[in-house]
This record gives C-alpha cells, structure tokens and sequence, in this order.
C-alpha cells in the first residue's frame, strides 16, 4: 500500500513540478501569474522532498546517517511546502486585484 502510495505521489509531484516550472517561464506571461505558478511548483517539489523523507524511514535498517537525511529532508519539504503555499496565495491576491482594477 505505501508503495503505490509513495510512487504516485512522486511521479505526480515530479511531472508537477517540471509543467508548472514549464508554464511559469514561458514568454508573454503576466509576472504576477508567473509568480503565482512558481509557487505551485514549489508546493510540487515540497511534496516530493517530503515523500523522499519520509521514505527514508520505511526501510530496515535505521541507522544515525538515514535518520539525519530523512529529517533534513523532511526539514526543508515543509518549507518548502509553506513558503510555496504562501507565495501562491499572496501573489494570486495581487493578481486577482489587478485583473479586478483593469476591468
């Protein structure tokens, strides 16, 4: 069950992450839309450091090593994840009010 859990979870973030870094950088866009796309990519890629520390956990053998790398991991997955989180909702406000303000 963790398996197919944790393989979909991470192909799902991968292909998330390399489609939003994609979008984001792509000519014509609005700067503030790109912004908000950036931050997708960045929850995508918060979830995917996040399943590869937690994985790190599943396997026999826990030494001191596998433990330090899961936590950095897991570490810098939630933050990822939040500043993610809080840029795409701050710059996806910024947006909706511009677009409000040009109509």
């Amino acid at each position: 069950m963790w398996s197919a859990f944790y393989l979909t979870g991470v192909l799902a973030s991968l292909v998330a992450s390399v489609y939003f870094s994609i979008h984001a950088r792509r000519q014509g866009t609005h700067p503030l839309a790109s912004r908000m796309i950036l931050g997708k990519m960045n929850i995508a890629l918060g979830l995917l450091v996040t399943l590869f520390g937690i994985n790190q956990f599943t396997f026999e053998e826990l030494d001191t090593i596998r433990i330090v790398v899961a936590l950095v991991m897991l570490v810098v997955g939630v933050i990822n994840l939040y500043l993610g989180t809080r840029n795409y909702f701050r710059f996806k406000t910024l947006w909706l009010a511009e677009m409000k303000k040009g109509v």
